[in-house]
């Protein structure tokens, strides 16, 4: 099995009596389930910690609780100790949702149906684990809306990267997604941004541009789009 270049991930794909073969880092089945080794930075200062994750468009999951137990997040402690925290946001309004794991609002929220990605932020604590199985499988009727962005964080979308996905770099998945990618002086276009969460760096590409075409998108992580044009629906391309 080969990871993808620049990620730390590993992913085993399992289905029944089936087995999906990873190369070069994606699977080449859209239609099996798998099982991701994802690695979790501890949260820190600033964007430390802000693990963009993506999410399985099919999923077991019931709620962002149900994740956080399943993943091995803390969820529980003493009166004081902090606990993993799941953040999705709204693209449309740009306002975020923060659930804190173990808690009755994490246990009532469900993971976004809709192509968003979570972020996930694990305290270093006693116990914390630094990675957590997620699994999934692809759902390839899905349609992804990306909203207008508009001033603040008004339409940024945080986007759950396919496991099945056929895109390699950031350029990749905006010509796959019809983001916008060409235009003269003065014509925005899309522009994709992912952090590193081990340092909280955050690295923002233009579509069509040398930079997109060279950053390479990691495996399980999401990345923010934000479509000056929008909104633009797509399907994600996949194998």
């Amino acid at each position: 099995m080969r990871n993808q270049s620049g990620s730390r991930l590993t992913m085993a794909v399992l289905a029944a009596a089936l087995v999906v073969v990873i190369a070069g880092g994606v699977a080449t089945a859209s239609n099996m389930a798998f099982k991701m080794n994802r690695a979790w930075a501890f949260a820190g200062g600033g964007q430390i910690g802000d693990n963009w994750t993506s999410v399985p468009f099919n999923n077991p999951y019931v709620s962002q609780g149900s994740f956080c137990t399943q993943v091995g997040l803390i969820s529980a402690g003493a009166i004081g100790q902090p606990r993993a925290t799941i953040t999705v946001v709204n693209a449309s309004t740009g306002v975020p949702s923060t659930q804190t794991c173990g808690t009755a609002g994490a246990n009532s929220s469900p993971l976004p149906p809709d192509g968003r990605a979570i972020r996930v932020r694990q305290p270093n604590v006693a116990g914390a684990l630094t990675n957590g199985i997620i699994v999934g499988s692809h759902n390839p009727s899905l349609v992804v809306t990306i909203a207008d962005a508009g001033n603040g964080t008004i339409g940024d979308f945080w986007f759950s990267v396919p496991y099945h996905t056929t895109a390699v770099t950031m350029n990749d998945l905006c010509l796959s997604s019809g983001l916008t990618s060409t235009g003269g002086i003065g014509v925005p276009r899309a522009q994709m941004t992912r952090i590193n969460a081990a340092t909280g760096v955050p690295t923002s590409q233009t579509c069509g541009t040398a930079g997109a075409i060279g950053q390479n998108l990691v495996l399980g992580e999401a990345v923010r789009i934000r479509e000056p044009n929008g909104p633009k629906s797509f399907t994600p391309a996949h194998f």
